[in-house]
């Protein structure tokens, strides 16, 4: 029996027009890997993790975006240099910000940061029955 992942990497800029093509370049990716069905969730929390690298890192901090999928989990990673780990700001319902981290905690499979000796990995995961 093989397996058949497939695997997707790119080094990304951030910026918001990067935060638009990225989201674009999945779904068009996941469609194109016939998981269509997992397109809206994965870009909306692609969203929240590539915005976070802009707003915490900053405009121009270059990061790697990571897509894999093996057969069952969707996993998707935004590696960045910056070794502060994400941390929920429990914004509230009229709060602009701080609401990111608890909506991939509510839509992911699972999600988690790691941190590397030269920034940090953060992931999440969706599986087609989520």
């Amino acid at each position: 029996m093989t397996e058949d992942v497939r695997h997707y990497c790119v080094q990304l800029s951030a910026s918001d027009r990067g935060v638009r093509l990225a989201r674009r370049e999945v779904e068009h990716l996941l469609r194109t890997w016939d998981i269509g069905e997992l397109a809206d969730v994965a870009t909306l929390l692609l969203s929240e993790l590539l915005t976070n690298v802009l707003l915490h890192v900053g405009p121009g901090s270059w990061h790697t975006l990571t897509v894999r999928h093996d057969g069952t989990c969707l996993r998707v990673e935004v590696r960045d240099t910056c070794p502060r780990l994400p941390a929920s700001r429990g914004g509230g319902p009229a709060d602009e910000f701080g609401r990111g981290l608890a909506l991939v905690d509510c839509l992911a499979h699972a999600w988690g940061a790691d941190a590397l000796p030269n920034g940090k990995v953060v992931w999440f995961t969706l599986r087609g029955d989520d």
